[in-house]
């Protein structure tokens, strides 16, 4: 019973670090695409939309991104105290960690999805 509670651990730990890799690169890579158009438009002396909004969805997904690892490594960091500490709970219970870092997660998904909605209102 014990392995397989480590082994479900372990693949918690993968499936976040991937989604923290996710949230990243989408809200990263749609700044970069929203840099990169608006650089072909410059360059072909056309107008260009104004993208401030986007840019800054996208930008505030990979800060709240950022601020859910910090809070997943507090998470983490906490169990390890409980764990030395036999059970006694740290100055912030874990739990409490544990659901900031999904609230920020998520809040980075969506600035996400706002910012892509954004940027398509603007392209029209």
């Amino acid at each position: 019973m014990n392995d397989h509670w480590l082994e479900t651990y372990r693949s918690l730990i993968k499936l976040s670090t991937e989604g923290f890799k996710f949230s990243a690169l989408i809200n990263g890579g749609a700044a970069v695409a929203l840099l990169a158009y608006l650089g072909q438009l410059a360059g072909r002396g056309m107008p260009l939309p104004d993208l401030r909004l986007p840019m800054g969805a996208f930008l505030i997904g990979l800060a709240f991104c950022g601020f859910s690892i910090l809070a997943a490594y507090l998470t983490q960091l906490t169990l390890l105290h409980e764990v030395a500490n036999d059970g006694a709970p740290g100055a912030v219970p874990h739990h409490r960690l544990l659901l900031t870092a999904i609230a920020l997660f998520l809040a980075s998904l969506l600035a996400f999805i706002i910012g892509g909605w954004l940027a398509v209102s603007a392209l029209r």
